[in-house]
């Protein structure tokens, strides 16, 4: 006896826009799709799978963002919630992308400077805190 399926696949879904009735079949007969066909839909909906994985993967590993790292520390709650605005933000975009990118760049050679200056770490905190608050960051 065959196992039916539990939920509704996306394929299922957008099915019923093209054929109602297929859908009824392929629930009540199976899928009569060919195996290529089966397999190819299987192998996509597994990249789909993997594609996503990777990227929450790489939001957690890159946990780059020096100088709030330098300015607040590597766990404090600013300094991760300029990352997860990174992440949100400004990566989706190209532009956003590009900023990020100069951003890298640049910023490792100016957190020397910061731990050395107490004057310029409290300048950028200041800077860095306007921002934050601009940017709706909970208190």
């Amino acid at each position: 006896m065959r196992r039916a399926k539990k939920y509704h696949t996306i394929t299922d879904i957008v099915g019923t826009v093209y054929c109602e009735q297929k859908v009824v079949f392929d629930r009540e007969r199976g899928d009569a799709r060919p195996l290529e066909v089966r397999a190819k839909a299987a192998a996509g909906t597994f990249e789909h799978l993997r594609f996503q994985v990777e990227g929450q993967t790489r939001a957690a590993i890159d946990r780059r963002c020096f100088i709030a790292t330098a300015i607040y520390g590597p766990d404090a709650a600013e300094t991760n919630f300029l990352r997860a605005w990174r992440d949100r933000v400004l990566m989706p975009a190209m532009a956003g992308r590009l900023f990020v990118r100069a951003y890298y760049a640049v910023s490792p050679s100016l957190v020397p400077l910061l731990c050395r200056s107490r004057c310029a770490a409290t300048a950028v905190r200041a800077g860095l805190n306007a921002l934050l608050r601009l940017m709706g960051m909970p208190r």
